[in-house]
């Protein structure tokens, strides 16, 4: 079994469809085209069918839809669910249907998984998420508006890997996280501080697109191997992990 993350897709679709034939006219209701992404959905289909197997797992660390409901946003889990192997998501800073976990759980086609501020197991390693936010000293922080939602989102992550660790004592951990959890700007977080403690090996990531990808800060830092998984960072491919 092999490992992969994309992070990103941003999808739109506003009815259920196949892998094929979209027609972005009539099925999209924000094409991303716009951004450069030409049918980007068609070039996910095209190299997730390329690299994963039905027996793989893949890490999917938010903006999966721009639907602002739930009843939006199963076309595109739909779509996602027709590909291979097993999806892990957690939210992303566009995913406004994220309201209840109980909801999209329920609504979520098998063998697809949503964690935010939890955790689940892959082949005997945990894999916690939450969503992230903008860290102090980064371009986008305010302190009036970010500094709650940053203090209760790094909570957030410690709740899912105590929990785990807890129940699940020796285990590797490696956690799913929208926003990055250090930038050239913001060079410490709690968020690192919080993986660290932990003893978490790898963090995924997305959020970053653009020139942004290129002041990506990735590699080993202090013990955390970070990955950029944004699916323009990585060329619409899963990136393999393990």
């Amino acid at each position: 079994m092999t490992i992969f993350a994309l992070s990103d897709p941003h999808l739109s679709f506003n009815k259920a469809v196949n892998l094929y034939n979209v027609d972005p006219s009539k099925d999209i209701d924000k094409p991303m085209d716009i951004f450069g992404w030409d049918k980007h959905y068609d070039q996910i289909r095209d190299h997730w069918l390329d690299v994963v197997k039905e027996e793989d797992t893949v890490l999917i660390p938010g903006d999966i839809s721009w639907a602002m409901k739930i009843e939006k946003a199963i076309h595109d889990f739909k779509w996602i669910n027709q590909l291979p192997g097993r999806k892990i998501m957690s939210p992303g800073n566009h995913c406004y249907y994220a309201h209840s976990k109980k909801k999209i759980r329920d609504a979520l086609p098998p063998n697809m998984e949503w964690i935010d501020a939890d955790y689940t197991i892959v082949e005997g390693r945990i894999i916690a998420g939450t969503r992230g936010w903008n860290l102090p000293g980064d371009r986008f922080y305010k302190e009036e508006d970010d500094r709650k939602i940053y203090e209760r989102q790094i909570g957030r992550l410690r709740i899912a890997l105590q929990e785990a660790t807890k129940k699940h004592p020796g285990s590797e951990k490696w956690v799913m996280l929208h926003y990055p959890p250090i930038t050239k700007r913001a060079t410490e977080s709690g968020f690192m501080d919080v993986m660290k403690e932990f003893g978490v090996t790898l963090c995924v990531y997305g959020h970053l697109h653009g020139k942004a990808i290129y002041d990506a800060i990735q590699g080993n830092v202090d013990g955390v191997e970070l990955k950029l998984v944004a699916c323009d960072a990585i060329g619409f491919r899963p990136l393999h992990l393990e």
